[in-house]
């Protein structure tokens, strides 16, 4: 019976390994091949690297989750965002989660070749969309419509709506080239507007407006 012992791995954390594997994307210019590589480049042992994620797979969904739990991290600690009506949080969630998605840009850029491909079936964005669906769920939108008008705007309407245009959103900014993203920002707005005028059945302007920013600049490019 052998007595050697084994030299010790040192143990990474989640937040670690997250930024190890958006790292190594970066630098490599593709995703680690493997679980066996990737802890191997880490220095860490395969079983800390499962006590965490199943696979690497579920490590690159759980950027975008990351992502968004670091935006609501950001919102609650300011002493405002509690008193937000429901509109308000939307834009804040969207602009402070912009704020964050733009600090890791090039991560993004890297690792989603067609922004126009995005949808529901990209499986980086499955888990962030049910984090996004529940937030939106929680402003409780349809209880701030006039009684007789909840009848005509489901809870699980307003989630694919919102959602739809989160995708929206997303892909224009991916291919905003305007000085600090200041169009999408422009996109943000519009968007929010719109889609609160379409819940409370109001007279379609915002949605008129929305429609006109977006012809223009989908004609520019």
């Amino acid at each position: 019976m052998t007595t050697a012992t084994k030299s010790k791995k040192k143990k990474a954390g989640r937040s670690e390994m997250i930024s190890h594997y958006m790292n190594s994307v970066l630098e490599h210019e593709r995703a680690p091949v493997s679980v066996f590589k990737f802890c191997k480049e880490l220095k860490i042992s395969e079983q800390d690297f499962y006590q965490e994620f199943g696979s690497l797979e579920s490590l690159k969904k759980s950027i975008w989750t990351a992502f968004f739990e670091q935006t609501l991290e950001v919102m609650q600690k300011s002493e405002e965002y509690a008193g937000y009506g429901s509109k308000e949080k939307l834009l804040a969630l969207y602009f402070t989660l912009f704020e964050i998605l733009t600090l890791n840009r090039s991560y993004i850029l890297q690792t989603t070749e067609q922004p126009n491909m995005i949808g529901n079936n990209l499986p980086d964005l499955q888990d962030f969309r049910v984090h996004f669906k529940k937030y939106l769920s929680s402003l409780e939108i349809p209880k701030q419509v006039e009684q007789e008008k909840i009848n005509k705007v489901s809870g699980k309407a307003i989630e694919e709506l919102g959602w739809g245009q989160f995708l929206l959103v997303l892909k224009f900014w991916m291919t905003d080239d305007s000085p600090g993203f200041e169009k999408t920002d422009i996109l943000i707005e519009k968007t929010i507007n719109s889609a609160f005028e379409l819940v409370d059945i109001r007279p379609v302007k915002g949605v008129i407006d929305l429609a006109k920013f977006l012809i223009k600049e989908r004609w520019k490019n």
